[in-house]
């Protein structure tokens, strides 16, 4: 599986061995802070964090805010068939998202899902490229879900910035080739943040919902550090209320974007010189009271080098 990548944002080849061996023991942990009892996290300082990688606390080596770092969005769109009636208000609350996100640094592109994988519109800083891109989503086919993420971490890789994939769909996955631990792994392995607008019925019944799915998106979302936000689907008897649904869609993409403007970049280099390969755990804290950090819970360490 693979996508050609984004030209204009591949990154310069470096000569010095010793500087690319140096860069690639750098840890990049993206955290989103969230504020209670009223503290705003929009102030915060590198001293203001702390970062423990396997129990061993780390020095933060690079320190950035969100507007310090541009944004490399991909949202992956389900189009697949079972999506149909919603398409319509699903499409307007994400054309609204790109309006109300994008600055001019920041570049998004959007991709559809159903059987394939397809990029709509490659990355720009033009929400009117984006906004025209929503309204050539189609329904059809099934759903590759897990193979659109394995291919929008690859191709996020190519940028420089923050990587986000925000995933709109209910989770389902039924013809991808790839596994959800290898999609996990590329997004682990290209620093992305993965964040699902679930579009999927919650009910109290488990025999109508998929559950699978549901702890799918829990797992993409928990370990790189996003979240799902599932926004009510409203009915009105059996069919889909499209305004009320609208409305619910619109609050959880207005809530998505501001998290997206209240996030940090930390850097470290690990204390752990080892190139074993394997998984080590982070916890990552901020250290003003009523401020919760979200972050990846863990990276696998390089190996052979």
């Amino acid at each position: 599986l693979q996508l050609p990548g984004p030209g204009s944002n591949a990154p310069q080849k470096k000569s010095d061995e010793e500087v690319l061996k140096i860069d690639s023991n750098l840890v990049t942990v993206i955290t989103s802070v969230n504020a209670q009892h009223g503290v705003r996290p929009d102030k915060l300082k590198q001293e203001d964090f702390a970062i423990w990688e396997d129990g061993v606390e780390q020095e933060i080596a690079e320190f950035a805010r969100d507007e310090d770092i541009p944004l490399r969005l991909i949202m992956l769109f389900d189009t697949s068939s079972s999506v149909k009636n919603q398409l319509r208000f699903e499409r307007r609350a994400a054309a609204k998202f790109f309006e109300r996100l994008l600055r001019p640094q920041d570049q998004a592109a959007l991709f559809a899902v159903s059987t394939d994988v397809t990029i709509i519109q490659d990355f720009t800083n033009k929400t009117s490229l984006l906004t025209n891109a929503t309204k050539l989503l189609q329904t059809k086919g099934a759903t590759s879900l897990y193979d659109a993420v394995y291919l929008a971490a690859g191709y996020l890789k190519l940028t420089q910035g923050r990587r986000i994939i925000v995933i709109v769909s209910d989770g389902g996955d039924t013809t991808s080739q790839k596994k959800l631990t290898e999609a996990l792994e590329q997004a682990q392995a290209s620093d992305a943040v993965i964040f699902n607008v679930f579009t999927g019925l919650l009910t109290a019944s488990q025999n109508v919902r998929d559950l699978a799915a549901e702890r799918a998106m829990q797992t993409l979302t928990n370990e790189t550090g996003g979240e799902v936000y599932a926004p009510r689907m409203a009915l009105n008897g059996s069919e889909i209320d499209e305004d009320e649904s609208l409305k619910n869609l619109d609050e959880a993409f207005a809530n998505l974007a501001d998290q997206l403007r209240t996030q940090y970049t930390l850097r470290f280099y690990s204390n752990n010189d080892a190139r074993d390969g394997k998984y080590r755990k982070l916890i990552v804290k901020v250290k003003k009271p009523g401020l919760n950090a979200r972050a990846r819970s863990g990276y696998y360490a390089l190996k052979g080098l």
